[in-house]
Order: structure tokens, then sequence, then C-alpha cells
């Protein structure tokens, strides 16, 4: 979990924010950028709304019990045996109008998308601005509590890549290999955890991925798994390519060509780099080789956070540059029926000023 130092780190940098705009107050009731800013998750169904003002007072409404980064936090009933509870957002609008009573002129900047009408009503007259591209921009320099949040994620990674090389077999199907990989990480963690991913196997991977079927693994066939398992909500965003017995030396020649596009990708990220000048590169790498020819189709990688994809996005069509604590993947893929599949090989980095360190260490054989 996030920790209370990290969330006010993250509050500073907003006032800082606020400042520069001239907004009064922020508030927010998406349920990721409360925990962002406070620590407190609450399930995505609940209400849930943080207030800062200027000055750093806060107010965080909330089901859930325990410590938060908030300096008052309102406690927002959800169930009772005593009275029946049948819309608590209302109930949540209600309490913030009477603890902001007098208290909320000004200009409020707001997640647009996540502050409802019930709420704004509660706060007129206020000027209202939106805080969403600011919201985006902070979250791209991670905190260290944000980094064990994605170092945990990968953790289990490790846990399931290495359950599925025990399970990949011919005549398993992929459901097999995904019930040994998500049993292993409910071992480790203890606790469910959220695992989606790309199963799919052989000439299904191609194309397609997606969730696990009852297609049985066949001899020869290259085996991509793309993870990304979210304990609370970050995700690390991990790919390994196995193969259903020795690898083909057609194989093995396409999986050295990923190999140094990863590497080529790795040598090129630094602050200030264009993402889509290394797309190119690795797209221009990947284009020279015969068998790899005009079969990488989608992005070289992405940032990675409290969402499987944030930016900067690593396509042709994006100006996004590498900023110093993005955390990214790099993923270069080749696709062919003559490889009875694909291989696709991803890590998760974080920036530095002057390197790219390297958050998962699981290997990279087929």
């Amino acid at each position: 979990m996030l920790t209370l130092e990290g969330c006010r780190a993250r509050q500073r940098r907003l006032l800082t924010v606020m400042e520069r705009n001239r907004w009064d107050f922020f508030l927010t009731a998406n349920y990721r950028t409360v925990y962002y800013l406070t620590g407190s998750l609450s399930p995505a169904e609940t209400p849930t709304i943080f207030w800062m003002k200027n000055d750093g007072r806060s107010i965080l409404i909330t089901s859930l019990k325990g410590e938060a980064a908030a300096g008052e936090i309102a406690p927002l009933e959800t169930y009772s045996i005593v009275r029946t509870i049948t819309n608590p957002a209302h109930d949540a609008a209600a309490l913030l109008k009477d603890l902001l009573r007098g208290s909320s002129r000004g200009v409020c900047a707001a997640e647009s998308a996540a502050v409802s009408v019930l709420i704004r009503e509660t706060l007129d007259p206020v000027d209202w601005a939106d805080a969403t591209d600011a919201i985006l921009a902070l979250r791209r320099r991670k905190e260290d509590d944000e980094i064990v949040e994605i170092r945990t994620s990968l953790n289990y990674c490790s846990v399931a890549y290495a359950a599925a090389r025990q399970t990949i077999a011919p005549g398993r199907t992929e459901l097999d290999v995904y019930q040994a990989m998500h049993g292993a990480i409910l071992q480790a963690a203890g606790t469910t955890v959220l695992f989606p991913g790309d199963f799919a196997c052989g000439e299904r991977g191609i194309k397609e991925g997606g969730p696990p079927t009852r297609r049985e693994i066949r001899q020869g066939d290259l085996y991509i798994l793309d993870i990304f398992p979210a304990p609370a909500l970050y995700f690390g965003d991990t790919c390994r390519t196995f193969s259903v017995g020795e690898p083909t030396d057609l194989q093995f020649r396409a999986w050295e060509i990923v190999l140094k596009a990863v590497r080529l990708a790795e040598g090129m990220v630094r602050p200030g780099v264009l993402a889509r000048d290394v797309y190119h590169a690795v797209k221009e790498f990947l284009d020279s080789h015969e068998i790899t020819r005009k079969s990488f189709w989608h992005h070289l990688g992405h940032g990675i956070g409290h969402h499987s994809h944030e930016a900067p996005r690593i396509i042709p069509g994006t100006d996004d540059r590498f900023e110093i604590g993005d955390v990214i993947t790099l993923e270069p893929g080749v696709y062919t029926a003559a490889l009875k599949g694909g291989i696709r090989l991803e890590d998760n980095y974080v920036v530095h000023e002057a390197r790219l360190e390297n958050l998962f260490d699981f290997p990279m054989e087929l």
C-alpha cells in the first residue's frame, strides 16, 4: 500500500500546481486519485471524496477506517442494520456540503469526469477549473512508495512465470497454464490478486491475445504471456515468451532479434528524448530482418502506474518525451505463422537523469 509520507509528498506537488494556476481548492471523487493522494483505497463502487485548500488543509470522506493523509477524515456510512442506505453518494455529497459550509468560495479545480453534478451542486457558487491534465502530469513522476507497489506486482510476475515454465507442455490447455500462474500468485500473496493479461498460445498470439481458453498447447508452439497483476491498483506489466519443446532455429533467431531490439530501446531512452524516435528506431531495426519484417504492429511501450497504460506512449503518433521519474515498459514483438506464434519480451524501467533502471530480472530465455 502507498505510504503516508509518499501521499504527503504528492500533495505538496499538487499544492505547487494549485499556486501556479491560482486555484483555491482541489476536489476529486476518483477513488484512484484519492488513493494516490491519501493512501485510502476504497472499492471502486464506494463513494469517496478528497478536498484540499491551497493552504494545505484537507478533508477526506471515506467509508474506510485507519490512517490516511488528510487533515480531517469524515466517516461515510455505507452499510447499517439500523437504517436503509440506498444511495451513499447522496450522503457523501451532503456530508461534504456540511463540512464546507461557508468556506468553499473561490476557484475549485476538479477532475471533471470524476465529480458528479450532485457534488457540484453542493459547492455552488464556485468557479470551476478542470484539473484532469494536471493530475495526469503529476502522476508521471513516481514517488518511492509507488515504485515499491510496482515491484510487488513484478514479484508476482516472477512467481507466475516460474509456474508457467513448469506447466507448459503439449496437451495442456491455456486454462491449465493460467490456473497454475494465478494459483502461484495467490499462494505468494496470501490473498486474492487481480490477474489480467494476454494468455493466447501459438498462432492465437499473432493477433488475438486476451483471456485463456481451452485451446490445447501443441509441440512447437510459442507461448506469449503478457501479464500485469495488480495487488493494490499499481501494475507491473511484463511479457515473456516460452517455447513448447526445443525452439527451432527460426524461433531462436527471431528471439535474438527481439532481444537486440529491447537492448536498442534501452540504450536510447533518456529524459528529453522523443518517444516516437525510439519507436521508429526499433521498428526500422525489426523490419531490416527478413524473418521479422513488417510483423511488429503494436506500440513499443508505455508508462505504467496505477493504470496499466499511462504517459509516455511509445508510438509513432505522439509528442511525448521521456521525463525523470517515468516508469515505463519496453515491449517489442514479432509475429508470424512460420514462427508458430510470436515473440514479445517486456521489462519495466525507471527513467533517471543519466540512466535507465530495470525493475524486473526474470530471465528472457525462450
